[in-house]
């Protein structure tokens, strides 16, 4: 039986997943599963558009499984979210294994940072007076105790949150902790050997394309002959162009000279007892000119920013475009590179080899930091867009990231003689998927757009609120807590109520606080009564309560159940056109003649609001509401295009009293 046969076998209504409890045969995820093994099978690339409910899960992971037995090749599933990562070990991959009858070598690897390494933690405890306090000394002997028990080394079960400082100096890190001077013990180490013996190896996007940036091989991706699996692949853009720009702090660039020696605490690297008086005076004063110089240049930078903005932008503008370089003076190469100096000379004449590791890597650090100041200063790279954030006025950072990350992204990710899977429920604009195949470079990708297997005509309905003011007009923000409050009143609370801004989102919160409490409504508001983690399980607890969410709830999460029975869109989702990527990329269009919005712009937004809706139905047994408060879907010409887009179901338009009037969809 070839490979096809045996998927299909398996996804058949009589298969092995049709007759497992709480299965059943899914059409979608057949036909899904059979795309994935026929791209592995010839080795091309294939994209898919697998709304909710299509278990699009299993539908990629009995192929891979399958595929990487045969033809002994390393699988890699990539995904954007924690969570997916673990419903993927806990469930799904337990569960595929089963139905294959196999046992199947998997494991998960994350950033190296998350690693303790035993060999660093020892270092530091037997050399104290380099780097700690004693309040570090006794984290130094928490992480020790807990080094004894753990399985993994990762950070996160660690229990406490230790300093900065103290987790920099015990964690795995490049240049220091390797197989070379690593014993077996060194928990970074062991995940690697996992990795490099697992026929499937499960990472997270940002981590994918921090190894695909070191790797750069033409036999694979990380490993020799692998291939990948991208879920939640609609995330994929950002979080590769973040991973190929330039991101500079001043809190980091600050940190790195710390490493050898911080003049408040009289710790690091060369402040130890062994150095001579004059040696360390004479790190003090390089270091103390380092800060100077760090200092000087990020002020300088804020203020040249803030420079280029005008009165009314300034204080509302966090990023601000560079389009030339800004005529600052590079001030910081030149105290850097004493700096570095100094370290090289001392790593060259120290016998120490633990001590001369942890100097090379922390000046190979600060000459990283060097290049990229002299990359964003004088824009090498014509085709990267650099901005400043002074999003934070103490931790002014230095931004570049490419203007195309298609350009990009394309050439490096699908190449020859391997497979690219990419799946998400949100990625096709106009039932095409051509948008996101261009966004990410990756045209020659077979496309595939599966059907709900969602009754949504039977499950949800579509208020469109008609007669409230457009966002930009005068009297919106007035009128809105009305109109969110006579939505929330049809569904008794149960509500996910999601804005685009997060000053109205707490103004909207702060005028409405009051009634809600009046009527018996639990408000929760994200960023004010607690992180996103936590509020989601609470409004899972109390199913009368409302929750105001911003970019996180868009997508996501998951609340099935009578927990959610109404989301509420405040505005249609239009990203803002003055950050500068966007900014950039709407720009480029313009150049070549094109139509910035309705290609860039517009289906942003179309996929935007696809998701926001796509958080009220999860299962066949959901019901509910979705109010969009945008009159524009009414008013203007490309309102049909988002409606177009919607699910099939009722639709009604919705007045500000109370009265509806039924409608069909349209098309675009």
């Amino acid at each position: 039986m070839n490979l096809i046969e045996h998927v299909e076998t398996i996804f058949s209504p009589a298969g092995p997943i049709a007759a497992s409890p709480g299965y059943e045969h899914r059409p979608q995820q057949a036909a899904m599963a059979s795309a994935v093994a026929s791209a592995l099978l010839a080795r091309s690339h294939l994209i898919v558009e697998a709304p909710t409910g299509v278990g699009k899960t299993l539908a990629y992971l009995i192929p891979t499984l399958l595929y990487s037995l045969q033809e002994g090749r390393k699988a890699i599933v990539s995904t954007h979210t924690k969570n997916l990562q673990e419903q993927l070990i806990r469930k799904d991959i337990p569960l595929a294994c089963a139905l294959l009858g196999r046992d199947i070598a998997v494991t998960a690897l994350k950033g190296r940072r998350n690693y303790l390494c035993t060999t660093r933690l020892e270092h530091a405890i037997d050399s104290p007076s380099f780097f700690v306090d004693d309040q570090g000394r006794g984290e130094l002997a928490r992480i020790r105790e807990w080094s004894l028990r753990t399985i993994d080394g990762d950070v996160e079960g660690l229990g406490f949150v230790p300093r900065s400082d103290i987790w920099d100096s015990v964690c795995s890190e490049q240049g220091i902790c390797s197989s070379a001077t690593c014993s077996g013990g060194c928990f970074f180490q062991r995940a690697k050997i996992r990795a490099r013996e697992a026929n499937l190896l499960i990472v997270n996007h940002a981590l994918f394309f921090s190894l695909l940036s070191f790797a750069e091989r033409e036999d694979g991706f990380i490993f020799p002959d692998d291939f990948v699996i991208f879920d939640e692949a609609h995330t994929l853009e950002a979080v590769a162009g973040a991973g190929i720009g330039l991101r500079l702090s001043e809190r980091n660039a600050l940190l790195a000279v710390h490493r050898f020696f911080h003049p408040k605490t009289k710790k690091g690297l060369l402040a130890g007892s062994s150095t001579r008086s004059a040696g360390r005076k004479k790190i003090a004063a390089l270091c103390e000119k380092a800060d100077q110089a760090i200092e000087d240049l990020f002020a300088s930078a804020g203020t040249a920013a803030r420079a280029l903005t005008s009165h009314t932008d300034r204080g509302a503008r966090r990023q601000i475009r560079i389009r030339t370089p800004l005529g600052i003076s590079n001030d910081v190469d030149g105290p850097l590179g004493a700096l570095e100096a100094h370290v090289r000379d001392v790593e060259e004449n120290t016998d120490d080899l633990f001590k001369k590791q942890e100097l090379a890597a922390s000046r190979q650090s600060l000459r990283e930091f060097r290049d990229g100041v002299t990359s964003f200063l004088e824009q090498w790279e014509a085709d990267l867009t650099y901005w400043i954030d002074v999003t934070s006025p103490r931790n002014i950072q230095l931004c570049a990231a490419p203007s195309d990350v298609g350009e990009v992204l394309g050439a490096r990710l699908f190449r020859d003689d391997t497979s690219v899977i990419l799946t998400s429920a949100t990625l096709s604009v106009n039932n095409s998927l051509d948008y996101f195949r261009s966004r990410i470079g990756g045209m020659q990708a077979e496309p595939l757009i599966l059907d709900t297997p969602f009754d949504h005509a039977r499950q949800m309905s579509i208020s469109i609120a008609r007669g409230i003011p457009e966002p930009e007009a005068e009297g919106y923000a007035h009128e809105l807590p009305g109109w969110i409050m006579r939505s929330v009143e049809r569904t008794h609370g149960r509500a996910l109520v999601l804005f685009t801004s997060d000053a109205s989102m707490r103004s909207t919160a702060a005028v409405m606080a009051g009634e809600f409490a009046s009527r018996g409504f639990r408000l929760l508001v994200q960023n004010v009564d607690g992180p996103p983690p936590r509020l989601l399980e609470e409004f899972r607890k109390d199913v009368d309560s409302v929750l105001f969410g911003l970019d996180s709830f868009w997508m996501g999460i998951d609340v099935p159940g009578e927990a959610l029975q109404h989301v509420i869109i405040t505005r249609l989702p239009f990203a803002v056109p003055t950050h500068p990527l966007i900014e950039a990329r709407l720009e480029a269009i313009a150049a070549r003649g094109g139509n910035s919005f309705f290609e860039f712009t517009l289906p942003e937004a179309i996929l935007k609001l696809k998701q926001g809706v796509g958080r009220l139905i999860r299962t066949q047994d959901d019901t509910g509401i979705v109010t969009l408060l945008d009159s524009r879907l009414l008013t203007k010409s490309y309102g049909k295009h988002f409606v177009a887009s919607l699910p099939r179901c009722p639709i009604e338009i919705l007045d500000a009293n109370g009265d509806t009037e039924q409608i069909e969809p349209r098309e675009p």
